[in-house]
C-alpha cells in the first residue's frame, strides 16, 4: 500500500511535467558507467514515421526524440509539403545533408510513391546509428557517415547535450538564447568526425535523377549551399535550407546570391512569397531567429 502511495504522489506531481521528468532522467545518468544514449521505441499506433508495434531508434535527448514520444503526426507537414510540390509521374532523388536519425527520410519513403532514392549524410555516431536501423528496410537507401565541409579532413562537431539535432562546427549554436538548457553545453563537448568535401561527394554518387536537397546543419547550411556545384542545382527541383542569424559565420555573399538566382521562387513552409532582398538581409543578420526556406525551379 505504501508503494502505491508514493507511485500516486509521484505521477500527479509529474503528470504535467513529463518532458521535465524525461531531461532530468537523461542527464542524472550521464555520469554513470553506462551510459543510455540510444532509445528503442515501439509505435503504439501508426504514424507518419511508421506502423503499429515498428521500432523506432531516437537518441536520449530532450528536444526531437520527446516529439517522436509524443505526436503521432512528426513530420507530417514536411511529408506534406513536398507532395504538394512535387511532380507525381517524376521519380526524385532526396538528399539529405544533416540526415539525424533518418526519420525525415523515412517518412518520405514510407508516404510518397515518387521519392526512389536516398542519400543520407550524418557524421555523429549516436544519429548515425539510429539512422542505419531506421532505413535498413528499405533498398534504395545509401547512407553516409561523414559531414561534408570546403575540405576532406576531420572536424570539431560540438555537441548540444540535450538537443541532438543540434549538433554544429560552430560553437555559438550551443549558446543560442532560445536554448533554455544551454547553460549545460561547453566547448569541450565535442566529437571529432570525418568530412568530405561537397564537390567531391556529389561527383561520387550516381545521380540521375531530379533532386530534392535538405540542408540542416546548424549554422552550416549557408556555407554548404553556396558550395554546391552548378550542374546539381540545375537539377534540383526543390531545396530546402535554414538560415540562421550568427556573429560567427563567415560566407561569400556573392557566390551565395548567384547560386540563389538559379531557382525562381522562394518561399518559406507557410506557402509566403519571400524575396531575394529579404533572403539576402536574413542571410547578413547577426542575432533573431532562424527561417526555414523552400527553393523552388
Amino acid at each position: 500500500m505504501l508503494d502505491k502511495i508514493k507511485y500516486y504522489f509521484f505521477f500527479n506531481l509529474f503528470k504535467n511535467k513529463k518532458k521535465l521528468l524525461w531531461t532530468l532522467t537523461n542527464n542524472l545518468l550521464s555520469n554513470s558507467i553506462s551510459i543510455p544514449s540510444i532509445s528503442v521505441l515501439t509505435l503504439s499506433t501508426d504514424t507518419t514515421i511508421g506502423k503499429k508495434n515498428e521500432k523506432i531508434y531516437v537518441t536520449n535527448d530532450s528536444y526531437q526524440t520527446w516529439y517522436i514520444l509524443n505526436d503521432k503526426n512528426f513530420h507530417r507537414e514536411f511529408v506534406q509539403k513536398i507532395n504538394d510540390l512535387t511532380d507525381k509521374n517524376t521519380n526524385y532523388n532526396f538528399i539529405d545533408i544533416g540526415a539525424n536519425t533518418g526519420l525525415l527520410s523515412k517518412s518520405l519513403l514510407k508516404n510518397l510513391d515518387n521519392i526512389s532514392s536516398i542519400f543520407a549524410v550524418e557524421p555523429n555516431q549516436d544519429n548515425f546509428f539510429c539512422l542505419k536501423n531506421n532505413l535498413n528496410m528499405y533498398k534504395n537507401v545509401q547512407v553516409f557517415k561523414f559531414a561534408l565541409d570546403l575540405k576532406d579532413g576531420e572536424k570539431k562537431l560540438f555537441l548540444d547535450k540535450n538537443n541532438k539535432g543540434n549538433l554544429s562546427f560552430n560553437y555559438e549554436m550551443m549558446t543560442l538564447k532560445e536554448d533554455k538548457l544551454n547553460f549545460m553545453n561547453s566547448p569541450e563537448d565535442y566529437e571529432l568526425v570525418d568530412c568530405k568535401n561537397v564537390k567531391n561527394f556529389f561527383n561520387e554518387i550516381k545521380n540521375d535523377k531530379k533532386n530534392i536537397i535538405k540542408i540542416d546543419i546548424q549554422g552550416y547550411d549557408e556555407i554548404i549551399f553556396q558550395e554546391l556545384p552548378d550542374d546539381i542545382l540545375k537539377n534540383t527541383e526543390i531545396l530546402i535550407i535554414e538560415i540562421t542569424p550568427l556573429k560567427t559565420k563567415k560566407l561569400n555573399f556573392d557566390i551565395f546570391n548567384s547560386k540563389l538566382k538559379m531557382f525562381s521562387k522562394y518561399t518559406n513552409f507557410k506557402g509566403d512569397i519571400i524575396s531575394l532582398d529579404q533572403i539576402n538581409k536574413s542571410v547578413r543578420m547577426t542575432t533573431g531567429e532562424s527561417i526555414d526556406l523552400i527553393l523552388l525551379k
